[in-house]
């Protein structure tokens, strides 16, 4: 009976973890509002669409996900061909010296394209920017078509320098504030774009904006590899192990944790079922109280006063020799006094006591009132001691 229940149990618990999971599974997914940029993101502001779309802008190279650092990306390369290194962020973080990096990479005949809010000053002075600055209201648009694009309230759009020697590809209501420059660096070019989240999932999918990020990727030569940077957003990813996969995916990750729980109630049944059954080891019993009432029965019975008497009396010697610290060999006056001094008793009593034991020692038969009286004098001597 108790078997069953246990498995009812188990049941019941699978089923409500069941449920549960399909639940976690299937609930919608609150909305990804940060603007993240990853090429893994579905959300308004991550970039999933613009990874599908590079193949179709670049047919005649081959496009990558990078994950490593520019200077790693550039020792790993195993090819000569020209390519173009894509940085879609809201900032662009020139640790390590990367933007140094970048324009060597650039100058040996290879394109940046770099579009963030934030840009390093060491970009802008080498493309001839004199500051960033901002810009409320207004449409961006591109060089060559008409059409304008009302991203949002915020512009950002650079100062150039009198020596600027690049060309203007798009601006915000004017061409006096440009937002997307070219110029030549040593045999490449250097692209420079202040509007990251034209390039978002949210505006591809629009349907004022969707065809932003093809009239400015127009500009690109077709023929190059394409490289997307992701380690400016996520820095360097894990390894993609087994298990962290199972942990990125919800319906994954609830299906795993449900084996496990599985898996943890089976191991504690199974070995409360199976486990050998323990006996209880009680306690000896003390049975000293019950072997001195048969002995004090049997002398009862017998008559026997003289050798209850005798056995009053030795474990009343014991006790004085235990607690006083006297001898009990002879006793005397003496020893009388001795005894109600280092007993606090009165010293008439417990002469009479001693007495009543010497008595009773030197007499060969001792009746039942005798031996009541010497328990009653014991008894009188212990509760005043």
């Amino acid at each position: 009976m108790k078997r069953r229940q246990n498995l009812w149990i188990i049941l019941l618990v699978v089923a409500l973890m069941t449920i549960y999971t399909i639940y976690e599974a299937n609930k919608p997914q609150p909305v990804d509002w940060s603007m993240n940029f990853s090429v893994d993101k579905k959300g308004p502001f991550g970039t999933y669409i613009m990874k599908d779309a590079l193949p179709y802008m670049f047919p005649e190279g081959k496009t990558t996900v990078s994950r490593v650092s520019p200077r790693e990306r550039l020792r790993l390369k195993d090819s000569d061909e020209p390519e173009v290194y894509f940085f879609v962020n809201r900032y662009f973080k020139n640790a390590n010296g990367e933007a140094d990096i970048l324009l060597d990479y650039v100058g040996g005949g290879n394109t940046l394209f770099l579009s963030a809010e934030y840009i390093p000053d060491t970009l802008l002075s080498v493309a001839g920017v004199k500051e960033v600055q901002d810009f409320r209201e207004g449409n961006d648009y591109i060089r060559g078509f008409g059409k304008a694009y009302p991203f949002r309230v915020k512009h950002r759009y650079f100062k150039l320098e009198k020596s600027f020697a690049g060309e203007i590809l798009g601006y915000v209501d004017t061409v006096t504030m440009p937002n997307f420059i070219r110029l030549p660096y040593g045999e490449g070019v250097l692209y420079l774009h202040t509007n990251p989240i034209a390039f978002t999932n949210f505006y591809l999918l629009d349907s004022l904006a969707g065809d932003y990020y093809q009239k400015a990727l127009s500009f690109l030569p077709a023929d190059l590899n394409a490289v997307w940077d992701e380690y400016q957003k996520n820095e360097r990813k894990g390894q993609a192990t087994p298990f962290r996969v199972l942990l990125q995916y919800p319906a994954l990750k609830w299906a795993y944790i449900l084996l496990l729980l599985g898996g943890i109630l089976y191991v504690l049944f199974r070995s409360k079922r199976e486990q050998r059954y323990i006996p209880v080891i009680r306690p000896p019993e003390n049975r000293t109280l019950e072997f001195v009432g048969v002995v004090s029965s049997l002398y009862y019975k017998h008559r026997d006063h003289v050798a209850i008497a005798n056995k009053r009396i030795d474990c009343f010697l014991e006790e004085i020799r235990y607690y006083y610290k006297l001898r009990t060999d002879e006793l005397n006056a003496e020893f009388a006094v001795l005894l109600a001094e280092r007993s606090g008793v009165p010293k008439e009593e417990t002469e009479k006591l001693v007495n009543l034991i010497l008595l009773i020692r030197k007499t060969e038969h001792v009746n039942e009132e005798k031996l009541r009286e010497l328990v009653k004098y014991i008894e009188l001597f212990k509760t005043k001691r």
